[in-house]
């Protein structure tokens, strides 16, 4: 079986695709003989040559593409995602059905351990597999996805940063031409993540699910943390930047070594106590806040009127990402771990599996004291491909 191993990047990730490739290097099963891909945008040629430098010193065979083609078709939704973000939509105009397995994975990833398990999934008769981006499950956020993109009331929704496909499948399918036109007829659905949005449109109900650790992001390493990742995903605050959390200590350190006599040897700035102070505060802020919003709405509403803060949360808006406690994300996590697994059957709706589901209120808004404004989001069949 002929596999691609795929990650794409601007030149602001960079250094981080190179690092995330050769950590793909270190941890490919013997006797692999997996391709590794480059894809790159807005990437000039000295910044190419830096790569086939990084690449030629850690002796690590990297096909390096920066098709221009793909570039000026790739048309941004809005400003807060470059053009490489959309670049995964566009993998139909590189690769070719001669690839059997396309395995996908983030510029913001580490491997580590054997990717044997990853490179040989069963994706049980499915054109993709992925993880469930489960922070939404957590916070109730995800009623307003699935209204969004017209998914049924049950629909998980998965992350794209790391991703399996069948690929001749793929493209027998139209698959990701299909996205591409989803955002195109419905951007305004598509703000919040749009590449991953379109994926999850299109693949509802195409999709197996794969064990959580091959995409453990910052939710559950923030709120959970008993499994040990597979794969770590850099998804917010990144180890190159100066309010990295403490968490991130040694993932600065693994890129600096790895950077170390390039051209990026200066990626992963110094922090100052400053910048550790912070980057501390982030972390609080994060935690707290939505709980000092909750107590000025309930005991003081005329404080929250004088800050403007609404009264209420509904489905209509972004609910707080932080998830409610340590408990539901590790009970969350275990299960899909189970379920990605087969010792329990497919979990629907996913968030079912956390407490208090079921017993009249929402996860995500607060009994007594939120509104739900409920909108059907399984549209008619004419508004779906």
């Amino acid at each position: 079986m002929k596999t691609a191993i795929v990650t794409a990047t601007d030149r602001g990730y960079l250094p981080a695709a190179c690092c995330q490739l050769k950590s793909v290097a270190d941890h490919l099963p013997p006797g692999s003989d997996a391709h590794l891909h480059l894809v790159c945008c807005d990437v000039d040629e000295g910044e190419l040559q830096a790569a086939t430098e990084f690449f030629a010193r850690k002796g690590i065979a990297v096909n390096i593409i920066a098709p221009k083609e793909v570039r000026d078709a790739i048309r941004p939704i809005n400003s807060r995602w470059p053009r490489a973000a959309y670049l995964r939509l566009y993998f139909d105009m590189i690769f070719g059905a001669d690839i059997d397995r396309l395995v996908y994975l983030d510029a913001d990833t580490r491997i580590m351990t054997s990717l044997e398990p990853l490179l040989t999934a069963d994706l049980k008769g499915y054109p993709a597999a992925a993880v469930h981006d489960f922070v939404y499950y957590l916070t109730g956020n995800i009623r307003r996805r699935r209204r969004d993109l017209f998914l049924a009331d049950d629909a998980p929704y998965l992350q794209s940063g790391v991703m399996v496909f069948d690929w001749p499948r793929i493209l027998a399918e139209g698959t990701l031409a299909r996205a591409r036109q989803f955002l195109v007829d419905h951007p305004e659905n598509c703000q919040e993540a749009p590449d991953q949005d379109a994926l999850n449109h299109v693949l509802e109900g195409q999709w197996t699910p794969l064990d959580p650790r091959w995409n453990l992001h910052e939710t559950y390493l923030n709120f959970g943390g008993a499994l040990t990742p597979y794969l770590e995903h850099y998804t917010s605050t990144k180890p190159w930047s100066r309010r990295r959390p403490h968490r991130w200590q040694n993932a600065a350190a693994w890129y600096r070594s790895e950077l170390r006599g390039s051209v990026w040897s200066n990626f992963i700035p110094p922090q100052s106590p400053i910048d550790k102070l912070n980057a501390r505060i982030d972390f609080l802020t994060f935690c707290f806040k939505p709980k000092i919003r909750d107590f000025l709405a309930s005991h003081a509403p005329a404080v929250a009127d004088a800050l403007r803060i609404p009264r209420h949360r509904s489905d209509d808006a972004e609910l707080p990402w932080r998830p409610r406690n340590n408990k539901d994300v590790e009970d969350m996590a275990r299960a899909l771990v189970a379920e990605a697994r087969g010792k329990r059957g497919l979990i629907r709706p996913p968030e079912s599996v956390l407490d208090g589901y079921g017993a009249g209120q929402p996860i995500g808004l607060e009994a007594g004291r939120e509104t739900y404004r409920h909108v059907a989001s399984v549209p008619s069949p004419a508004h779906r491909n």
